[in-house]
């Protein structure tokens, strides 16, 4: 009888094995992908102790919605990592990828799409199959713009500087290299949007420390390593305009061209920068938003598109002021597990020229848009861009 007992025990024991043995495996898988622990011990790290701004309440115009879930995900697979959408007067979008590539795609035919340069030094061929890290030796096209001509697309490599493409003939000519020696003993390391006004060209370089590839490295550790520069064309004057910036990664010049407006990623704000009149050289503070901003672009309309790589509250929230763990994080732990097991919220806002709220996109489940680093508005049509996701993302725009 105590044998016959025991027997729905065992049976129960039997199952929670198994289970275990699940669970164990489904957790083998993902460590495998995302190991927990990092290479880094032997590595300096030197936290800096911020104070975020107070966050911003999802309310009024950030009032969440669901409208991202709707999007479509175009060429999924293809445009991997499309960081910047610029559009032309035809309907057609450039966009720069993970990979290196610069491509033109045809909005009304996505699978249209022309190879238009490779940036780096590596051929095309060597570096088709890049789809997870970028590297110096395919270049990693972030900021792009087209002049008013459009006949030619300016380029923010964040490796290697900035370039030209005449697009009739595409050839490409990197106008201003990130060691250059006027940059000193401070070369850019990741030169990250620019803006045009004529042959004077304003950009950013969001680190003199990390390339691209570190670049949550520096996130994490919260230092005022970005600076805004200017450089004309015609003259060859390179100008430092404004350093001490925290990871700025997003760069628009008003519509009058009277002040730049630069998105301080890790402050989780957007400056306002005054290039003429009794404030010029002056920095006024246009907006706190609600995550950590990107690509910042002026539309048609003369409003702002802000896109938000990630939401607050994140890690830099709870340990602003603890720089050494920090420290210790960057040096024991794998970034891409510890991000993994943040929540995800897909978040694009559009603002006035005063820096208020008028509508924004939302995808709180994280599942259909997890990021978003820029954002472009044709014919109807709202496109996201993102750094690292495998597709360019499209919905409604009203």
């Amino acid at each position: 009888m105590r044998e016959g007992e025991n027997r729905p025990r065992q049976h129960g024991d039997q199952k929670k094995w198994i289970l275990s043995g699940l669970m164990i495996a489904l957790a083998g898988l993902f460590f495998s992908r995302f190991p927990l622990f990092s290479n880094n011990i032997a590595r300096n790290f030197q936290s800096s102790q911020i104070h975020l701004p107070e966050l911003v309440p999802l309310k009024n115009g950030l009032k969440p919605n669901e409208k991202l879930k709707k999007a479509i995900q175009v060429q999924k697979g293809v445009l991997v990592g499309p960081e910047t959408i610029e559009f032309d007067k035809d309907g057609y979008f450039y966009t720069g990828l993970l990979n290196g590539q610069v491509v033109k795609v045809d909005s009304k035919n996505t699978s249209n799409i022309e190879f238009i340069a490779q940036m780096g030094t590596f051929s095309f061929e060597d570096c088709k199959s890049v789809n997870e890290t970028p590297t110096k030796s395919c270049g990693r096209p972030l900021g792009l713009r087209l002049d008013k001509t459009g006949q030619n697309l300016f380029i923010a490599d964040a490796y290697n500087g900035i370039f030209k493409i005449e697009l009739s003939t595409k050839k490409k000519i990197n106008i201003l290299k990130s060691d250059d020696k006027r940059f000193g003993n401070k070369p850019m390391k990741l030169v990250n949007d620019l803006d045009l006004n004529d042959d004077l060209i304003y950009f950013i370089d969001s680190s003199f420390l990390r390339s691209v590839d570190l670049a949550i490295e520096e996130h994490i550790e919260a230092n005022a390593r970005g600076r805004l520069f200017s450089y004309d064309q015609k003259s060859n004057e390179l100008k430092l305009l404004l350093d001490g910036l925290y990871f700025p990664n997003g760069l628009q010049l008003s519509p009058n061209k009277d002040f730049l407006l630069i998105n301080e990623n890790t402050m989780s704000r957007i400056i306002k920068f005054y290039l003429v009149g009794d404030k010029k050289g002056k920095v006024e503070l246009f907006a706190n938003i609600p995550g950590f901003g990107d690509t910042i672009r002026l539309t048609q309309k003369k409003t702002l598109l802000v896109p938000l790589a990630s939401v607050r509250p994140s890690v830099l929230d709870y340990l602003a002021e603890w720089p050494a763990v920090r420290n210790a994080i960057l040096k024991f732990v794998n970034i891409k597990f510890f991000f993994k097991i943040f929540p995800k919220y897909g978040l694009l806002a559009e603002y006035d020229l005063d820096g208020k709220v008028i509508r924004s996109w939302h995808d709180p489940s994280g599942i259909y848009i997890e990021c978003t680093t820029a954002g472009a508005i044709y014919d109807g049509k709202l496109y996201l861009g993102s750094f690292y996701n495998n597709f360019l993302g499209v919905v409604d725009y009203y």
